[in-house]
């Protein structure tokens, strides 16, 4: 497990690439973030990681293309 204690927040990850990478950190020992604008998306791929690969992820709906007010 070489990310055993490290905390990986992933773009992207509803689906496709983003979805594939959040499932490999969290193969890897990572506790993952999973953060995309589909939040429908961001909460299954945090519930697979889970469920079935046996890691912790949490699902955030969040966009990285826009600032945050204030």
């Amino acid at each position: 497990m070489k990310l055993a204690g490290q905390v990986a927040i992933v773009t992207g990850s509803g689906s496709g690439q983003g979805r594939a990478t959040a499932v490999l950190f969290a193969q890897e020992g990572a506790k993952v973030v999973v953060a995309d604008l589909n939040d429908k998306g961001a909460a299954e791929t945090a519930h697979f990681i889970s469920r079935q690969e046996g890691g912790q992820a949490v699902a955030a709906a969040l966009s990285t293309s826009r600032r945050s007010p204030g």
